[in-house]
C-alpha cells in the first residue's frame, strides 16, 4: 500500500497509554507541520501505523485518521510558560532514585518515554521535597534527526508533568488533553538534562477531573532548554 508522504504516522514503538501513541511525541509530529507555534489539544486515542492527515479549520488545524475521526486540533500560541529555579543534574538523578517506591504501581509500564522496560527513555520524575518533581534524562542516541530530537524532548517533558499531576498529592490515572512546548534550543543525542515539573501558574488543586502543570528542561549549566505547559484529565477508576 502506498503511503501519502504528507501523512503523519505514529509507530507502535512510540506507545504511551495502552494502545495509543504517546501524547508528547505525537503532538510534536503534528506541531512540526504547522506554520505557527501551537498548543495542541488531544481529542482521541492516537492510532498506530495509520496515516493521519492535517486539515485546516477556521481557527487552526486538525489531525484526522482514515475514518475522519479527529485525533488532535491546534491553535496558534504565544509561548507563555513560567520558569522555575534550575535543578542540577546530580540533584535530579538523586530524586529519580526513589522512583521504584514512589510510583507503585506504574500506570503505563509500556510507555516508551516513562515506562519500566529496559528500552524506554527512563523519564522517572520523583519529588524534590520543595513541591517539585525532577529526574535526570539522557537524550537517546537514536534521536539524530530534527524530528526525532524534537519528539523525544516533547515526550520527556510530557511524562515529567504526568508524574506531578498523577501522583502529587494523590494518585490518579491521567491523560494529556492539551500540550504546548517552547523549545529554546535543539537537544543533542547523548546529552543529559534535568527535567522538572511543578504547578507553574496553574492552581495546584484539582478542578474536578482537570488539572494543569508546567515542566522544564535544564542543561548541565542550569540553562533552560525547553519549557512546557500541559492540561490533564483524570480517568474514572
Amino acid at each position: 500500500m502506498d503511503v501519502d508522504p504528507t501523512a503523519i504516522l505514529v509507530e507502535r514503538r512510540f506507545e504511551g497509554p495502552p494502545g495509543s501513541g504517546q501524547g508528547g511525541w505525537s503532538s510534536a509530529l503534528f506541531a512540526r507541520r504547522l506554520p505557527y507555534p501551537a498548543t495542541i489539544s488531544l481529542r482521541a486515542p492516537i492510532p498506530f501505523d495509520r496515516p493521519l492527515h492535517i486539515e485546516e479549520t477556521d481557527d487552526g488545524h486538525r489531525l484526522v485518521d482514515d475514518t475522519s475521526t479527529v485525533i488532535m486540533t491546534s491553535r496558534e500560541w504565544t509561548p507563555d510558560v513560567p520558569g522555575t529555579e534550575p535543578v542540577d543534574i546530580a540533584t535530579a538523578r538523586a530524586a529519580r532514585a526513589a522512583f521504584d517506591t514512589f510510583v507503585v504501581p506504574h500506570p503505563v509500564p509500556d510507555c516508551f518515554s516513562c515506562g519500566t522496560r529496559h528500552d524506554t527513555m527512563g523519564v522517572h520524575a520523583c519529588p524534590l521535597g520543595d513541591g517539585r518533581l525532577a529526574t535526570d534524562w539522557t537524550v537517546p542516541t537514536w534521536a539524530t534527526t530534527a524530528i526525532s530530537a524534537t519528539g523525544v524532548l516533547w515526550a520527556a517533558l510530557d511524562c515529567t508533568a504526568a508524574f506531578y499531576v498523577g501522583f502529587v498529592p494523590e494518585v490518579r490515572r491521567v491523560v494529556t488533553v492539551q500540550y504546548a512546548v517552547d523549545v529554546l534550543r535543539p537537544v543533542v543525542p547523548g546529552e543529559t538534562l534535568a527535567l522538572v515539573a511543578w504547578p507553574g501558574d496553574h492552581d495546584p488543586a484539582w478542578d474536578g477531573r482537570k488539572r494543569g502543570a508546567c515542566s522544564e528542561a535544564f542543561d548541565d549549566h542550569g540553562r533552560t532548554v525547553a519549557r512546557a505547559r500541559s492540561f490533564w484529565v483524570s480517568l474514572p477508576t
